[in-house]
């Protein structure tokens, strides 16, 4: 399968980010800071936790913003973070783009606690929910093998991009479209980029229409 890339509409993506109302992405942006790498190590890993998977790094309101417009995220979607973090991405899937539900799966249950908190309305709507996982035994549940993800969003390493290839296939086949965040998934060569901005760290992985 080919894995040629397209580059990204930078323009028209970032006209669509100028239209939200400032207020609200000033709030979006004191509610989860972006990450200072003056006053933080690189990548903030979690002392007693394995992230050989998915390593906690914040991602910025910016690149938030611009990934769920560069896989074109509208109401019509269902978000499943995998390795969600703080939850910003499911935060703003359903806050700025209406998707219809969003899904964040974490190792660490503080993070999973803090996400909830944060999105506390969202979440008592049953618009957004959190759950504790382990995506080395995780892949397999229910939940991972869902129909219903139109949208999947991953931070993976190498290592866990490459453990959890044959899923990240099955769900890519069925159509779903895979956000790729920092490290990309190239070496997955059953995948297809169709758009990129390598300079944000973003890669949008898209089965190609016949």
């Amino acid at each position: 399968m080919s894995t040629a890339t397209t580059s990204t509409a930078s323009g028209s993506i970032q006209s669509r980010i100028a239209s939200f109302p400032a207020d609200q992405v000033d709030e979006f942006r004191r509610q989860y800071p972006d990450y200072d790498e003056e006053e933080s190590e690189f990548p903030l890993w979690i002392e007693g936790v394995d992230t050989t998977y998915a390593p906690f790094i914040p991602t910025s309101t910016r690149r938030v913003l611009v990934a769920l417009d560069m896989v074109r995220l509208s109401s019509a979607d269902k978000v499943l973070d995998v390795g969600s973090g703080d939850g910003r991405f499911c935060f703003a899937a359903v806050s700025f783009f209406g998707a219809q539900k969003a899904l964040g799966i974490e190792y660490e249950q503080d993070l999973v606690e803090k996400s909830t908190e944060l999105a506390r309305d969202l979440v008592d709507q049953g618009r957004i929910l959190f759950q504790k996982a382990d995506l080395t035994n995780w892949r397999d549940s229910p939940t991972m093998q869902s129909k219903e993800w139109t949208v999947i969003v991953v931070f993976l390493s190498p290592e866990g991009g490459t453990d959890m290839e044959e899923w990240l296939v099955q769900e890519f086949e069925r159509g779903v479209r895979i956000v790729a965040l920092v490290f990309d998934l190239k070496h997955l060569k059953s995948l297809h980029c169709s758009l990129e901005d390598a300079e944000e760290g973003i890669w949008v992985y898209e089965k190609q229409q016949q």
